[in-house]
């Protein structure tokens, strides 16, 4: 039975990915720093390893490491918006420690670092839709600039090291466990100021397009990929685009209730229009999302409506 780490994996995506590896037959251990309690892991507290603390503590991350096959890297603490506030925590935070993350797993034997970097960021403003993985990379701010940096460091240490390496550049995910307090993830921040009767902001005149995915496609796709190929790097995404305006429609049509949205200036850090071409991830391992914007939107309400956050975990996250 192949043994899996998953760094960050009380987060959105990392949590998911805990609970779908150990359904698929894996042992799964999770490092993170547990700062709004463990609500993300309950159903599987009991049967997974805890490590509790950051990622930037070495020996704290060494200790963990050992004996590992598999080391999911899902651990991040910035966005596209507060990178450029504080580019300098971006590098010592997401990229120093991404790098010393990768010396560990080298000096421990891990077979192979699987990393969640950006395919709504990376490739900056595509000069064609859908972006494929061959595209030119065009980072245009410092949350995209970093995962861009540490792709070509997990090339470099596969071809200096042998260590082995997977790169999911994942669309806009979301779903259950996206904080709706957050600064990322536009779908459950959308439904809870609707929860809360407030009205959505909408950045720009509603024309941004982007391509959602839900969480459960996306786990999938990952841990299909594992085994299933040699290649290194995958667009993980709907292969659809989605406006804002559109997505609003959506929400209104699940909701069974107009949607009126405040319209504000939009900051020139956002790419306008990013759609990720899947063909790559339908060839090789003969996957499909299979999960409709409505029926994604439906799940993640439903989640909204039931769950409290207290004021703590609104605060904490």
């Amino acid at each position: 039975m192949a043994r899996c780490l998953v760094v960050g994996g009380n987060g959105f995506i990392g949590s998911h990915l805990s609970e779908r590896l150990l359904r698929e037959g894996y042992e799964v251990a999770v490092l993170d720093r547990f700062k709004s309690g463990v609500n993300n892991l309950k159903e599987i507290r009991g049967q997974i390893e805890i490590f509790r603390g950051s990622y930037l503590d070495q020996e704290l991350l060494r200790t963990a490491m050992k004996g590992m096959d598999y080391v999911f890297h899902y651990a991040s603490s910035t966005t596209p918006a507060t990178s450029i506030v504080d580019p300098d925590y971006e590098i010592e935070s997401n990229l120093l420690g991404s790098v010393r993350l990768l010396q560990i797993a080298r000096d421990e034997g891990v077979k192979k670092v699987i990393f969640p970097s950006s395919g709504g960021t990376i490739y900056g403003e595509p000069k064609r839709l859908p972006v494929r993985e061959e595209d030119c990379a065009l980072p245009s701010n410092p949350y995209a600039i970093s995962k861009w940096a540490v792709e070509r460091y997990l090339h470099h240490f596969h071809e200096l090291y042998g260590l082995d390496y997977l790169i999911l550049r994942y669309s806009n995910p979301y779903g259950e466990r996206q904080s709706p307090y957050g600064k990322q993830g536009v779908i459950p921040i959308f439904l809870n100021k609707i929860k809360h009767n407030q009205c959505p902001i909408v950045y720009g005149d509603g024309s941004m397009i982007r391509d959602y995915i839900y969480i459960g496609d996306a786990v999938e796709a990952t841990t299909s990929l594992l085994k299933a190929t040699r290649k290194n790097v995958f667009n993980i995404g709907s292969g659809e685009g989605t406006s804002l305006k559109q997505l609003m429609h959506v929400i209104s049509d699940v909701l069974c209730r107009e949607i009126r949205p405040e319209f504000l200036p939009v900051s020139g850090i956002y790419v306008q229009k990013v759609v990720l071409d899947i063909s790559r991830a339908k060839k090789d391992i003969d996957w499909m999302p299979h999960t409709s914007l409505y029926e994604g939107i439906l799940k993640t309400w439903r989640w909204i409506a039931d769950f409290e956050y207290n004021e703590i975990n609104r605060k904490l996250n």
